[in-house]
Parts: C-alpha cells; sequence; structure tokens
C-alpha cells in the first residue's frame, strides 16, 4: 500500500504542530519585560516548534507578548507573541503564540 501524503502544498504551517498537554505558568510582560498580569489556569492544547496554543481563564490581546514556563520549572521559560485569540463557550480563552525567544520544551509534547 502507497502512503499518501494529506499535504496539498497550500498549508501555511512550516513546523508540524502535536497535542500537548499539562499546566503552564503564563504571564503577560510590558514593554520593559516585567509581568503585568498572570494567565490564570493556563493548559496546554498543541505545540510545535514554531509555538504554542493554549488556554486560561483570562483573555489577552493579539500582540502581546506572554512568557511561559512549566510548573515543575523543567525546562526554561520561552516566549511567544499572541496571534490569535479566541473566547469558547465555556468562557476560557484559547491563546496561539507564535514562538520569539527560546524553544518550546519537549516535557510539553511528550509528557516528559
Amino acid at each position: 500500500m502507497e502512503n499518501l501524503s494529506r499535504w496539498n502544498g497550500h498549508e501555511r504551517r512550516t513546523t508540524p504542530r502535536v497535542a500537548g498537554e499539562g499546566e503552564l505558568l503564563a504571564a503577560v510582560l510590558d514593554a520593559h519585560g516585567q509581568s503585568r498580569k498572570l494567565l490564570e489556569q493556563a493548559q496546554v492544547v498543541n505545540v510545535s516548534g514554531g509555538g504554542i496554543a493554549f488556554t486560561s481563564a483570562d483573555a489577552c490581546d493579539v500582540g502581546d507578548t506572554v512568557d511561559i514556563r512549566t510548573p515543575s520549572e523543567q525546562a526554561k521559560s520561552f516566549s511567544v507573541r499572541i496571534v490569535g485569540a479566541n473566547r469558547r463557550g465555556d468562557g476560557r480563552s484559547e491563546l496561539r503564540g507564535e514562538l520569539i525567544s527560546g524553544s518550546v520544551p519537549a516535557c510539553l509534547m511528550y509528557g516528559w
């Protein structure tokens, strides 16, 4: 049986994404790199080499810079620029962030 790729050449992503799991510590940064707002109850939705999607009980704006780390501090923090934000039916915000510094840790992808 031949393996048929579903990629049609119109995919916008340059890196594949995978489902993620786990809690996050996320804070919106001000222009000086200082935390100005914590995003409560942040949870991973999916991750890729280029960014992360996560939910939060709080909202933030497209264009905001968010510093993210894992609660156990197994990995270094990384920063994303919010490129998409939606309010879900359950009242939580779903935020999509593009990586701007650091790297998305493997523990968020693979649970290790």
